[in-house]
Parts: structure tokens; sequence; C-alpha cells
């Protein structure tokens, strides 16, 4: 299966926090470079990037247990000039033939 991009958040709340870090820097060597928080200004989330197989897989893999149902995984995609005349092309023949 070919493996996408996704942003994966993990939320958790104050109280939850020190363990939310806690166990995902335990999740293994390179979880702590890859994740960012947003816990420093009361947004208390992890977010991560990864590559992986669909987003329960990114979940999975990457979010401490305690925290995966709250865990939401975001296909994600570069969009570079050429793929945005592309996408711009098609919104207009779209807008044209439902004129």
């Amino acid at each position: 299966m070919a493996r996408a991009r996704f942003l994966v958040v993990a939320p958790h709340d104050a109280d939850e926090c020190l363990d939310a870090i806690e166990a995902t820097i335990g999740m293994g060597p390179g979880f702590q470079e890859a994740y960012e928080w947003g816990c420093m200004v009361g947004n208390h989330t992890g977010y991560v990037f990864v590559r992986a197989g669909g987003g329960q897989e990114a979940i999975d893999d990457y979010v401490p247990a305690f925290l995966r149902g709250r865990a939401k995984a975001y296909r994600v995609a570069q969009i570079k000039g050429r793929d945005l005349r592309a996408m711009r092309e098609e919104a207009e023949r779209r807008a044209e033939r439902s004129t």
C-alpha cells in the first residue's frame, strides 16, 4: 500500500499534559524531535507529520494509546505551481458546465 503524508493531531487536557508528552517521547527514538506541542501557549495538543498507509495506522503508530480515542489524522499533500494551475483549470471547466 502506498504511504501518504498525514498531519496527526493529538489533543489532551492540562491535567494530562506531562503524561502525554512523556508517553510520546517514550514511544521511541525520534518522537521527541518529530512532535511539536502547543502546550506552552495553552493549546494542549501534540502535532506530528508522518507517512502511513492510512489515517488509523498513523494514529496507532504515532500516538500513545491513552490519547488515540481523541486523535485525528488528516491526509495532506504539497501543492506545487503546476498542481495549482491544473486545479484552477478544472474549477473553470466545472464553472462553465454549470452555467
